[in-house]
C-alpha cells in the first residue's frame, strides 16, 4: 500500500510535538492536550498495527480505538512517561505501522474492516464496516493532520491567534 502520505503526516505530527518543550510558553490545560493527545495516538496506532497485521495476513480485521481514549489507559501512559518519550512513542508507533502498510499490497485496499470507534466521552460514534484504504486515507489526511495543527498551534498560541 502506499504510505507517502501517512509518512509525510507523522513526520508533520512529530516536529509539531517536538516544538513542545519543558520551556514551551503553554498553559497548563493546553499542555495536558496535548500530553493526552500523544498517549491517544500512540494507543490508536497500536490498535491500527494489529489491524494492518491481519490484514496483511488475510484475516478478518477490526479497529477498536476504547483503549486509545480509556482515560485510565491514558493516564498509564503519562503517569510513566515524559513528552519526550510520549514523542518518541509516537515516533516508533507510526514507523512500525508504515512498515507493515509497506509489506500490505494495494490490493489490500479493498479489504473490508470492522470499525468500532469512541469519542472523547466514550460514546461510541462510528461502527461500521470500512474499506482498509479509507481507513489509512483518513489516517493520513484528517486524523494525523489535525491532531499535528492542535500541537503547532499548542506549541505557537501567538501565531494562532
Amino acid at each position: 500500500m502506499g504510505t507517502k502520505a501517512l509518512a509525510d503526516a507523522y513526520r508533520d505530527l512529530v516536529a509539531a510535538a517536538e516544538s513542545i518543550t519543558g520551556s514551551s510558553p503553554l498553559a497548563d490545560a493546553d499542555r495536558a492536550q496535548a500530553d493526552w493527545l500523544l498517549a491517544h495516538i500512540a494507543l490508536s496506532d497500536r490498535a491500527l498495527i494489529d489491524a494492518a497485521r491481519q490484514v496483511l495476513v488475510g484475516h478478518s480485521a477490526w479497529i477498536d480505538n476504547a483503549r486509545a481514549m480509556s482515560k485510565s489507559e491514558i493516564a498509564k501512559v503519562l503517569s510513566a512517561t515524559r513528552h519526550t518519550e510520549r514523542v518518541d512513542m509516537v515516533r516508533r508507533t507510526a514507523r512500525e505501522l508504515l512498515a507493515v502498510l509497506d509489506c500490505t499490497s494495494d490490493t489490500a485496499a479493498e479489504v473490508t474492516v470492522r470499525a468500532r470507534l469512541a469519542g472523547r466521552n466514550g460514546a461510541v460514534v462510528l461502527d461500521s464496516d470500512l474499506p482498509w484504504g479509507e481507513v489509512i486515507r483518513l489516517r493520513a489526511t484528517e486524523h494525523i493532520p489535525g491532531h499535528a495543527a492542535s500541537l503547532a498551534a499548542w506549541a505557537s498560541p501567538t501565531s494562532a491567534a
